[in-house]
């Protein structure tokens, strides 16, 4: 099963009653407006957004994230804020946001892992760690046989993010004026599987 039509997907579908994930080295909780000034430096890196149709002002990433926490209640899942704990104790410091949102695209209701993270975080495994946690949540707990993760062709590093947590390509769409390749992983066990 590939995907289900919009009518048959049970909203909400209840992936936040399993919040907060853990993994090694991450926790990953519902993103708030505590999260705002992280997430709308960000947002406003051109770097980040480089492939993403724009950056975003301090404004629009307010709206963007109030959006988001509607989308809890609306679809029981959504983007999370990525925290990486302190050794030290201190405030756990916020890496970017990653989770699973609910997606329409060729008359089919997917559940799409999406992410971004601050440039600081880059290199470190961050992004795979927590790309695999939302899956494995998504496909342990949720209605859908499948996640896809929509990237763009020339985002080398997206892709090997998803290629490292066991998702392949399968066709593209346009989303947002852009192209972007689905890259999708089934229900089957995941290799790695590091929630704790």
């Amino acid at each position: 099963m590939r995907a289900l039509p919009a009518s048959h997907m049970p909203f909400p579908l209840r992936l936040h009653e399993h919040l907060p994930l853990r993994t090694a080295r991450l926790v990953l909780v519902p993103l708030d407006l505590s999260h705002l000034d992280a997430l709308a430096a960000m947002l406003a890196d051109p770097v980040v957004m480089r492939h993403f149709p724009r950056v975003m002002t301090r404004v629009e990433s307010e709206q963007w994230l109030r959006r988001t926490i509607d989308r809890y209640q609306q679809h029981g899942t959504g983007l999370l804020a990525v925290l990486r704990a302190d050794d030290r104790g201190g405030r756990p410091e916020f890496l970017g946001d990653c989770g699973l949102q609910v997606r329409v695209f060729g008359g089919e209701t997917h559940l799409e892992l999406g992410y971004h993270f601050t440039r600081q975080a880059w290199g470190h495994g961050y992004a795979t760690e927590a790309a695999r946690a939302c899956v494995t949540l998504g496909l342990r707990h949720g209605a859908m046989a499948e996640v896809v993760a929509l990237i763009r062709p020339e985002n080398g590093a997206s892709q090997a993010v998803a290629r490292r947590i066991g998702m392949r390509p399968r066709g593209a769409v346009l989303h947002a004026a852009l192209v972007h390749d689905v890259w999708h992983i089934s229900a089957e066990p995941i290799a790695g599987d590091t929630l704790q």
